[in-house]
């Protein structure tokens, strides 16, 4: 996730979030937060940083301002949480084990997961464009997507044949496909009609 020259890296196995200097020709990872289990997604909303504890089933949240930041809590009780997308004043989970999407009102001070979509194949990352929330399903070998405007949503396939997808990224109308078991790196024109 980026903030101006800021690159903030969540480290799985390190249990922090650390940041570089893009600008920098020799950058040095600075940690920003430690102590975190299981670290998987993250994105920036404001100054905030929302960061997905995996193995502790919650969403956190720190002040990047911070020079010392404090790990708040947003949303607990979830079942396998890896990645969030915001759209507005939600966040959208991928919540792998349950097979679903849920959302939470960030501006709430105490956010109920709602369910967004349900019976999905292990969903894995997330990726926001216009008003469609794209899915990596990770053992349905696809990426899906979903009106999320839409009062239910229904799941419609973008790309089939996949290798265990597991990262989504969209830069420009580009969506950009990380698949595990391929070792590959793979992109598709989002705006076109019939993406290959």
């Amino acid at each position: 996730e980026t903030n101006g020259n800021e690159l903030y890296i969540s480290e799985n196995g390190g249990k922090k979030i650390s940041k570089i200097d893009v600008t920098s020709s020799s950058p040095t990872p600075i940690d920003v937060v430690t102590g975190i289990e299981n670290p998987m997604g993250i994105t920036l909303i404001g100054n905030e940083l929302y960061i997905v504890q995996h193995s502790r089933n919650k969403i956190s949240k720190i002040d990047i301002t911070s020079s010392s930041p404090t790990v708040i809590d947003v949303v607990t009780g979830l079942s396998g949480p890896l990645s969030i997308a915001v759209f507005g004043n939600e966040l959208y989970i991928a919540l792998n084990e349950t097979n679903k999407i849920s959302k939470i009102d960030i501006t709430s001070s105490s956010p109920t997961p709602i369910d967004v979509i349900t019976g999905l194949n292990r969903p894995y990352s997330l990726a926001v464009f216009g008003n469609e929330l794209y899915i990596a399903q990770f053992l349905g070998n696809k990426i899906s997507k979903i009106d999320i405007t839409s009062s239910s949503p229904t799941a419609i396939d973008v790309i089939t044949g996949l290798n265990r997808p597991i990262s989504l990224e969209i830069i420009g109308n580009e969506l950009y496909i990380g698949e595990l078991n391929a070792n590959k790196i793979s992109k598709i024109d989002i705006t076109s009609t019939s993406p290959t």
